[in-house]
């Protein structure tokens, strides 16, 4: 039970750093994930579970390659800009993930051909 209290206090201390940058903020409730909705789109997925924020693909979609730490290091985030802020504790594991994002990024598609 406490953790359920905690969950919710800390996804409205989110709600509120996000109405910080934002117009209108709404949070739905899902089976798995609770999709937070920012001025119409939705733009962040939390996983009930692990508290852990992704970012999204679509309306009903999230991103597993794009994480933003979990629902209790919402201070550590700068929201309007979706990376960590200097010197925060999260940063340097948001700096390994996205480097290793890049490393392993390949283009799409055939080659083109060399006439």
């Amino acid at each position: 039970m406490d953790q359920a209290i905690q969950y919710v206090e800390n996804m409205n201390r989110f709600v509120s750093t996000l109405l910080s940058g934002a117009k209108n903020v709404e949070v739905k409730k899902g089976r798995r994930f609770d999709r937070v909705v920012v001025d119409g789109s939705v733009k962040y997925f939390v996983d009930r579970e692990t508290w852990e924020i992704y970012g999204a693909k679509s309306a009903l979609q999230f991103n597993p390659r794009r994480q933003f730490g979990k629902v209790d290091t919402v201070t550590q985030f700068d929201w309007s800009t979706g990376t960590p802020l200097a010197g925060s504790t999260i940063e340097a594991v948001w700096l390994a993930r996205e480097n290793a994002i890049v490393s392993g990024y390949k283009k799409r598609g055939r080659p083109r051909k060399n006439p």
